[in-house]
């Protein structure tokens, strides 16, 4: 039930014994008081389902296992004008020389990565699409900017016993109908689910292993529940692709395992996840990961426990860190120093460390190289690796050449930073002189300075898009700060008018001179949002639109504070739209703006 308020919107149960007289004054008109009254909505708890679901969280996605079972996915996603777009974020570490690792940087040091989704909410099955409507666009309201999530989808828990056998219960079925040497019978394994070792991570397999499962499980979800997957761009029929499960890529993991969509840039550089606890701080690993506690151990032998048996990140995963390592889709690759992957691919990648690892070596960008076969060739299995799952599919199906093409014939041209209207884009004169150069050592020259031109380009298009937003929230910061002052200040003048008429001068003298000093400290914090004005606008609106939408996402996001800012998001847009068709802004008329917005 939400907290009474007055006919102003405060709350008297937080005055802790003050008048609310007394309150309104010390906390003047500071806009952060919806930190007081914050309602605690009502939520009956899911049932926990121990087998496949130990903690339930209302937007959890499901897919079908055979025999009853099921399969978790979390969404993580990216924001884009179309598929063509991603968004880069940095793998890895970056060691310094001081650190133990810094040796081994080599290995799993930092380096630049891109991730996004394949799945538009269009591709998504009803039952999929209806909750995550709602989940990614609670408003309603349309976007701005033209930016829509770019989806994929990653198992929850790590695969278990349970649900490996589960699976592989039906691998000769498959195998069968794929060989159209008829329909072989099937069996559910015996129904032991009950033990503890059912809910443990699978272990022990070999990295083709678990390309099997993908395989045995995706034949058996396009043949027995088809309806329940993703389609791209229609499905199959229409030219589209019908979505399957796979091994994850070591950026669609990292990206998830450090909080994806959930974590903002800052969090996202982070060794660890953020480990929010109640009071403020970070809480201990020890509550997120099962792993072998060095110093101070609780003498407990480490070993593998159930799914679920701790916290989750930012993004709801469970054991993302320590209890089995997970193995990744793609090749090991080392890391050369100037922050680039080398060209040599090896054996198989595994991340998130185990349970029999140290804290110091559990953290998101650790990775470890496996051979695919041991010295008497046999596969090679470790006690301490598992794996997880994600839900893909072709990214370049018939039915999105078109679109794709469009948007990779449009990625790095000049029009992109400068209006056409404006200026011929070179990008597109260079095109037209390569197409009718009848000199093919011309073509390839002008073909490499337009690669360059395009490439240069394009960074500066991801330095501008980041200009804009840092422009956005820190005139949302600023906007807030205004509005702070003001209230700082009112309660000054209150105090200003009690010792006057108590006539205690020094008092007075004293309040005067505070109370000039806030006017001038409030005009600069002014005169900085109006600048942020008149700089949002030497950028194309469309630019600024598509940023907005991308700090509204990470904002809304933030608790209390979040909603605050978005309002002066929402209001310094209005500011700048107002500037374009004016060309100048009335600092008297912003800051009523600003202190009516509250």
């Amino acid at each position: 039930m939400a907290k009474e308020r007055d006919q102003n919107g405060f709350c008297p149960r937080a005055a802790k014994g003050l008048g609310l007289r007394e309150f309104r004054q010390i906390l003047g008109r500071i806009s952060l008081l919806a930190i007081f009254c914050s309602a605690a909505a009502a939520q009956t708890p899911l049932a926990p389902d121990p087998l496949f679901n130990p903690q339930p969280l209302a937007d959890d996605l499901e897919l079908p296992l055979p025999c009853g079972g099921k399969m978790v996915f979390r969404y993580i996603y990216v924001l884009g004008k179309g598929l063509f777009d991603d968004r880069g974020f940095n793998l890895g570490y970056a060691y310094s020389e001081d650190e133990p690792g810094y040796r081994q940087a080599f290995l799993a040091g930092y380096r630049n990565g891109f991730v996004t989704g394949q799945f538009l909410l269009e591709d998504l099955p009803p039952i999929w699409r209806d909750p995550l409507s709602k989940a990614l666009n609670p408003a309603g309201s349309p976007s701005q900017g033209g930016l829509q999530p770019v989806l994929y989808f990653i198992g929850k828990y790590e695969v278990t016993d349970w649900q490996y056998r589960l699976v592989m219960s039906q691998a000769d079925a498959v195998s069968a109908t794929s060989t159209a040497a008829g329909t072989a019978a099937t069996s559910c394994p015996p129904a032991d689910s009950g033990g503890v070792n059912a809910r443990l991570p699978k272990v022990n397999l070999s990295w083709f292993d678990a390309l099997r499962f993908t395989e045995v499980y995706s034949q058996w979800l396009a043949r027995s529940a088809r309806d329940r997957l993703p389609a791209v761009a229609g499905g199959p029929e229409k030219g589209g692709s019908l979505a399957f499960i796979r091994l994850p890529s070591e950026a669609e993991w990292e990206f998830a395992a450090r909080g994806g969509h959930k974590v903002d840039r800052q969090g996202l550089e982070e060794r660890l996840f953020p480990r929010p606890v109640e009071g403020g701080g970070e809480g201990a690993l020890g509550d997120w990961a099962v792993y072998r506690a060095v110093a101070g151990g609780s003498g407990f032998t480490a070993r593998l426990m159930p799914i679920g048996s701790k916290r989750p990140n930012p993004v709801g995963l469970h054991d993302i860190l320590g209890n089995a390592a997970e193995m990744m889709l793609e090749p090991f690759q080392m890391v050369r120093g100037s922050g680039r992957v080398h060209g040599a691919s090896g054996g198989f990648v595994v991340k998130g460390g185990n349970y029999t690892e140290g804290e110091n070596a559990l953290f998101t960008g650790m990775r470890r190289e496996y051979p695919f076969f041991n010295e008497n060739g046999t596969s090679r299995r470790n006690e301490t690796t598992g794996f997880r799952v994600v839900v893909a599919a072709i990214t370049a199906p018939t039915a999105r050449l078109p679109g794709l093409f469009e948007q990779w014939q449009q990625d790095g041209r000049i029009a992109n930073l400068i209006d056409v209207e404006k200026i011929q884009d070179p990008t597109q004169r260079l095109d037209a002189m390569i197409a009718a150069s009848q000199d093919e050592k011309q073509k390839k020259a002008l073909s490499a300075i337009n690669a360059e031109l395009k490439h240069t380009v394009g960074l500066l298009a991801e330095q501008r898009k980041d200009a804009v937003a840092n422009l956005i929230k820190s005139a949302a910061l600023i906007a807030e700060t205004v509005s702070n002052y003001q209230g700082r200040l009112l309660n000054l003048q209150e105090q200003l008018q009690l010792a006057r008429a108590a006539g205690k001068t020094q008092e007075v003298s004293t309040y005067e001179s505070t109370i000039a000093n806030g006017n001038k400290a409030l005009r600069g914090a002014l005169a900085i949002y109006v600048d942020n004005v008149a700089s949002c606008i030497n950028y194309p609106d469309p630019v600024v639109q598509e940023q907005a939408d991308r700090v509204r996402d990470e904002l809304g996001r933030k608790e209390v504070i979040g909603r605050t800012l978005l309002k002066r998001t929402d209001l310094f847009l209005n500011h700048v739209q107002k500037h374009r068709k004016q060309l100048r802004s009335d600092p008297d008329q912003v800051l009523r703006d600003i202190l009516q917005r509250q």
